[in-house]
């Protein structure tokens, strides 16, 4: 059944996914996954491509009735699809990810979650019509692990936790880099019942750009935000 409880708001501060993880797991990554994820960095662009974006059946009518309360996850399938992944700090202290998907024959499908601390300092994915993911951060053999521990909507002051049956089930993330400033971004999501409900994974670039441009989208990006 949902759980009701009486929450501050997500803490306002940016979060450090060093401090969370601790020195030696942040120091037994690459430079280059530490350097996209420390805590000064909060304007980035990568280009790339998902080899793969499949959904089951209960994963393409999940994502069709979520499109109700914004596009936290793509609602499209297929194959070798280009995309732009962009990163930027929101005004309320949020690091937000943006991807951007371009699916043959329909217009860009822009999918945005933000990192953000909770009221008890711990990562947080938020997600629209305030949904959040609790996540577990880890390191391990060099990759970057993001793993949901549950879902809840945090709504002003109030927190409804969501049953861990219900779908989408145990989202996990990996950041894996593959040098030459590149890198893998692979998302499953496993219901215990459901089994895999999406699956995507794609190698992407980094995209250097300008220092006086940088702080003018991130600008420009915060006043959007």
């Amino acid at each position: 059944m949902l759980a009701l409880s009486i929450a501050a708001v997500d803490y306002p501060a940016r979060a450090d996914i060093r401090r969370l993880i601790g020195e030696t797991q942040w120091l037994s990554l690459p430079a280059a996954v530490r350097a996209r994820f420390a805590e000064h960095a909060v304007s980035a662009e990568y280009h790339g491509t998902f080899e793969e974006v499949r959904a089951s059946f209960a994963g393409k009518l999940l994502a069709t009735c979520c499109r109700l309360i914004g596009t936290p996850v793509a609602p499209f399938t297929g194959t070798n699809i280009p995309a732009t992944v962009n990163v930027f700090a929101t005004a309320d202290g949020g690091t937000a990810w943006q991807r951007i998907y371009r699916f043959a024959g329909r217009k860009p499908c822009v999918v945005e979650s933000v990192k953000r601390l909770s009221r008890e300092r711990t990562l947080v994915e938020a997600l629209p019509a305030g949904m959040r993911m609790a996540l577990d951060v880890y390191a391990r053999d060099g990759i970057l692990h993001f793993v949901s521990t549950g879902y809840y909507f945090e709504l002003g002051g109030l927190r409804v936790r969501l049953p861990q049956w219900l779908p989408p089930g145990i989202t996990h993330v990996q950041h894996i880099d593959l040098g030459d400033g590149t890198f893998r971004f692979t998302m499953s999501v496993r219901h215990r019942w459901l089994g895999e409900v999406f699956h995507q994974t794609g190698r992407f670039a980094d995209v250097e750009l300008p220092h006086a441009g940088r702080a003018e989208r991130c600008a420009l990006q915060q006043h959007a935000g």
